[in-house]
């Protein structure tokens, strides 16, 4: 997505009144519905860019990390009497732990969760915004059926 330096004040400008609407739904599409089509489009694709969720990375690895520390206790009770597999059972056990740690201590969880609800708000304005082109996109071409 291009924006002309001339036009990224403005744009900018929109996407704050936007981002601080987006909590009530009725203002936002009240916003949203004040816009014309390429105003629509170009929200649309900054709001819809590539984030992810962090929280969900988060607990894939606290998930990871309790079923192979599972698996380890499993394979260390089953093979107890082979020092070989019990060492490296244990070892490997205690890396998972390591991890699980590691992944609870280092990641900022408010933060992360600060950005997943922000996320969800941006999710929130690019649904709207896609029902409201697609309305808008029925009219013109109803329009131009009709001409």
């Amino acid at each position: 997505m291009r924006i002309s330096k001339k036009a990224l004040d403005p744009f900018s400008k929109l996407l704050l009144t936007i981002s601080k609407e987006a909590d009530d739904i009725k203002v936002l599409n009240e916003t949203l519905e004040s816009l014309s089509i390429e105003e629509l489009e170009r929200t649309k694709a900054y709001f819809s860019g590539t984030g992810t969720r962090i929280s969900f990375y988060q607990l894939r690895n606290v998930l990871i990390g309790s079923f192979m520390a599972g698996v380890m206790i499993f394979l260390l009770n089953m093979f107890q009497e082979y020092f070989f597999v019990a060492v490296i059972a244990l070892l490997f056990f205690l890396a998972c732990l390591t991890e699980l740690f590691r992944t609870a201590l280092t990641f900022p969880i408010k933060t992360n969760l600060a950005l997943a609800y922000s996320r969800g708000k941006y999710d929130r304005v690019v649904s709207l915004t896609d029902i409201i082109l697609a309305e808008r996109y029925a009219e013109v071409r109803k329009n131009s059926m009709k001409s």
